[in-house]
């Protein structure tokens, strides 16, 4: 936020440049499995929506509401909009290197460890068990903590995470707002302010999660692996592949945020009724 929205501060390190090879970008998804983590996030997506309907108007949503939640999370939709916006945003010099990475043995190593542990992670019990083993590597010094720590600082995780959550939850707020959720006219300004009072609590958050998540998805890895993950992130490819699938997510998240906003004002309103 900072008087502006914060999607701009990840536009702004990036270079004017010509729109990339469709087929390519085609070809980087299919090398990250970026479909079938789609459908993963889908599956956490409409988790979340059950988890809104408790929240905010208990009993009153039932089929209809997870109706809106699976339309808004549809996986043609989601991938229509990370394909368009990697086509935008991915640095045509830059692609080769990414799908060569991903696409050899242990970049496919890679996406199958990321892939299971997000999957793995639904289970809310795994979650519990993988945030308890990262809290034991911490308090115990282990050395592969230090490792995943240099990789979250080599990919701007944490800021890019913060960046993402926030913009999402404005976005969400947005919803709210523009759905009639509330009495009264509230501001922008209003709006960005109780947004960015959550950036602190969701920046230890972040921080929290990913070292759980990637502490059981590299657990797959051993330490020249990691390391040279952290090396090919350190290169101008490397930066610019997560830049752009940071920036792609951020307008999958913004969309889907604003529209379960206003469905969810539909059902706030629809109970006060």
């Amino acid at each position: 936020m900072r008087a502006v929205l914060l999607a701009a501060t990840m536009a702004l390190a990036l270079p004017f440049q010509a729109v990339a090879d469709p087929a390519r970008v085609d070809s980087l998804i299919d090398a990250t499995r970026l479909t079938e983590v789609l459908g993963v996030m889908r599956e956490e997506g409409l988790s979340y929506a059950e988890s809104l309907e408790a929240d905010l108007f208990a009993g009153q949503g039932g089929r209809a509401w997870m109706g809106e939640a699976d339309r808004i999370h549809a996986l043609d939709r989601s991938l229509a909009d990370m394909r368009g916006s990697l086509t935008e945003t991915l640095i045509e010099d830059t692609i080769d290197p990414a799908i060569a990475f991903f696409a050899s043995p242990l970049g496919q190593k890679i996406v199958a460890a990321e892939l299971s542990a997000r999957a793995a992670m639904l289970d809310k019990e795994v979650d519990a068990i993988a945030s308890e083993v990262s809290a034991e590597k911490i308090a115990a010094n282990d050395p592969r903590i230090d490792a995943l720590r240099r990789f979250i600082e080599a990919n701007d995780l944490i800021e890019s995470n913060v960046v993402g959550g926030l913009n999402s939850n404005f976005a969400f707020y947005r919803g709210l707002v523009d759905g009639g959720a509330f009495e009264g006219d509230i501001t922008e300004s209003q709006m960005l302010a109780e947004v960015w009072e959550q950036e602190a609590e969701l920046r230890v958050s972040s921080e929290e999660w990913l070292l759980s998540y990637l502490g059981l998805a590299y657990s797959a890895l051993n330490d020249a692996e990691l390391e040279a993950y952290i090396e090919m992130s350190d290169t101008e490819a490397g930066g610019a592949f997560n830049r752009a699938v940071f920036e792609a997510f951020d307008v999958l998240f913004t969309r889907t945020s604003y529209e379960l906003g206003k469905a969810a004002a539909r059902f706030m309103t629809a109970e006060d009724a």
